[in-house]
């Protein structure tokens, strides 16, 4: 099974044909996308892509959607209150695939929040969760990151979230197969920080990033 998950920024607006383009050429079977604000957008990818659809309203303007050419077998969207966005479930292929955005802000008063969206998530995926993926906004532990552009104002980087994930027994991909890269996903820009995961219980076969000026975020495709 092959999976894209991709932040595509305030709903893809102006930039769909761009989106379908590299999903496209990614091939995936599953997608996860981010900031998929714009529920017709999501839609018209979808129906263009021959994908079904299933979507996850949040707890802000912020949405999380799943395009699937597998069939589905069940879904469900884990509004939590905490969650500043949501958790989107489906089953497919008999793997429970979850996919999330944490919130953002490069600030330590920022940091507990996100910090309570990363507990929460592990409380709810449980022991049998398969995989997890989206756009953290907070990097591995060991990561190293690189200038920011002015308008990030970055005072704090959040790694505690990324940690507890990966306390809970959820194998970092990119990192655990590309030990020494940098695999910096955002920003587009000017990348300086890894911020997109795929995060699983079971090593991907291949995990990279995909560069494209289609987004602020570079999107991940992994082999599961």
């Amino acid at each position: 099974m092959r999976l894209v998950t991709w932040n595509i920024w305030n709903g893809g607006e102006g930039r769909l044909d761009a989106i379908e383009r590299v999903l496209r050429e990614q091939d995936a079977d599953v997608v996860a996308l981010q900031e998929a604000n714009d529920p017709a957008a999501v839609e018209r990818l979808a129906s263009s892509l021959e994908m079904e659809l299933v979507y996850g309203e949040g707890n802000s303007e912020y949405a999380v959607a799943w395009l699937s050419r597998l069939p589905i077998a069940r879904s469900r969207n884990h509004r939590l209150p905490v969650l500043e966005k949501t958790l989107l479930e489906i089953e497919v292929g008999g793997r429970h695939l979850f996919a999330t955005h944490l919130s953002a802000g490069r600030t330590l008063a920022h940091e507990p929040r996100r910090i309570a969206e990363a507990e929460a998530i592990v409380a709810q995926l449980g022991a049998g969760a398969g995989v997890l993926v989206g756009d953290f906004n907070a990097v591995h532990p060991r990561d190293e990151v690189g200038a920011p552009p002015p308008e990030e104002e970055l005072e704090h980087v959040s790694r505690r979230p990324i940690e507890l994930l990966i306390e809970a027994g959820l194998v970092d991909s990119f990192r655990e197969l590309h030990p020494d890269a940098q695999g910096w996903t955002y920003v587009a820009s000017q990348p300086w920080a890894r911020l997109d995961y795929v995060l699983a219980r079971e090593l991907p076969r291949s995990c990279e990033v995909v560069e494209s000026d289609a987004s602020d975020h570079f999107a991940l495709v992994a082999d599961l």
